[in-house]
């Protein structure tokens, strides 16, 4: 099984380089990762420059400026990042709020969303998912949501409902963002069996929120206890889950 981490920050001035990515990696087993550019920096150069060291191993999501008019958006695509990290309401500063969503439907991109519950069925997002149809969103953090929330889940599953889009996909973080940690995590909210159920094995899809999870249950936690969790699934679920999802959405194949 390929294992792809598609929820890692990297940097220099902000959280930790791209070698301690590498390090968790190897030692967690997993192959390839895709990079997410933190909040509040549009600077991509360096995640280009780890891509280009070892080609074939991580993809990446931009931010741009909120005054770009798609220029610079394409100009870092230019460059081999196949993403672009937006929230569920992000308008741009311009003459057209959509113009960084309406530049990643055209050059292909994939959208990598922070997200709430909330946000998500707001009229910001609907607005969006309506206007770009085919654009691939990837919902971030297992919509937002977090530890404490309460059964029956209504929100939530409402949420859900979105899987009947099928360019809407959802990132299952570890459960340090849904249980209390340490470990042993219980109990475990049926949240990752509801996100799995509407969208199914080919649209979810592991990320660790590697360095923030170092705070949490750790790095190797993350990746171990989702797996045991979906131990009942089939090798193939699995391998959707932790791997085949992210290389195919992702377009590292």
């Amino acid at each position: 099984m390929t294992i792809v981490d598609t929820h890692c920050h990297i940097g220099v001035l902000k959280y930790e380089p791209v070698e301690s990515l590498s390090f968790m990696m190897k030692k967690s087993g997993v192959d390839k990762a895709v990079f997410i550019q933190y909040a509040g920096n549009s600077d991509n150069s360096y995640m280009i420059e780890s891509m280009e060291a070892e080609p074939g191993k991580y993809q990446s999501a931009m931010i741009v400026d909120p005054e770009d008019d798609g220029t610079a958006l394409r100009q870092w695509a230019e460059k081999g990042i196949v993403g672009i990290r937006l929230p569920l309401d992000s308008r741009a500063k311009t003459d057209d709020p959509l113009a960084h969503w309406r530049t990643a439907a055209e050059l292909g991109l994939v959208v990598s969303a922070p997200s709430r519950v909330a946000k998500l069925l707001g009229p910001e997002f609907k607005e969006v998912i309506e206007t770009f149809p085919d654009l691939e969103i990837v919902i971030e953090h297992l919509a937002g949501v977090e530890r404490g929330a309460e059964a029956p889940y209504g929100d939530f599953k409402e949420a859900m409902k979105l899987a009947e889009r099928p360019n809407l996909s959802i990132k299952l973080p570890g459960f340090g963002e849904i249980c209390e940690v340490p470990l042993p995590f219980e109990p475990i909210p049926p949240l990752p069996d509801l996100a799995l159920e509407a969208f199914g094995p080919e649209r979810v899809m592991w990320g660790s929120d590697y360095p923030p999870v170092s705070g949490r249950e750790g790095y190797a936690n993350s990746l171990s206890e989702p797996m045991n969790y979906f131990e009942s699934l089939s090798e193939d679920e699995r391998a959707w889950i932790f791997g085949k999802a992210a290389l195919k959405i992702w377009k590292f194949e």
